[in-house]
């Protein structure tokens, strides 16, 4: 999964750096805390980019679900966010599903990480790029193990 910030570029010159380091701290913090309530793993905050794992580093039979359900939460809870100067918050969610095989970790320091190989990441990325504001759109790889629990257009966008 990868979750983008809507306009956050906008936003970025509009407001002020401490208030600009604020929206980033609460849109991360809600985007977290959605995350982790259906058992993902948040793999990268990259400012506005979040990038999540489900399935790792522990599966469940579920996973595209949950991560489908952890998406549209997501788009809740930042529905109820503001910035400091009351503009609304909104985000993109991209979902794919496939195998990713996850390695030692990379880098030093706060620049550590888990070294990724894959296209379901980067798939996620691309797909949300395409999403609506306060949009998801899933691969057809999660399409198909998800069939019949969410309603969806014909780009497989889910809604509640």
């Amino acid at each position: 999964m990868f979750v983008d910030l809507v306009g956050s570029t906008e936003l970025s010159q509009r407001l002020d750096p401490e208030e600009m380091r604020e929206v980033i701290s609460d849109y991360q913090r809600a985007v977290s805390a959605e995350i982790l309530s259906y058992e993902g793993h948040v793999a990268k905050l990259m400012g506005d980019g979040v990038l999540v794992y489900f399935g790792w580093p522990r599966a469940h039979e579920d996973d595209a679900e949950r991560a489908i359900r952890a998406g549209l939460a997501v788009i809740a809870a930042l529905a109820g966010l503001k910035t400091p100067r009351g503009d609304p918050l909104a985000a993109r969610v991209g979902i794919a599903t496939g195998l990713v095989v996850v390695g030692d970790l990379i880098g030093k320091g706060a620049a550590q990480e888990e070294a990724v190989i894959g296209e379901a990441p980067n798939l996620a990325a691309r797909l949300q790029a395409l999403a609506q504001p306060n949009g998801v759109i899933v691969a057809e790889s999660t399409h198909r193990l998800t069939t019949g629990l969410f309603e969806n257009d014909r780009r497989w966008s889910a809604s509640a």
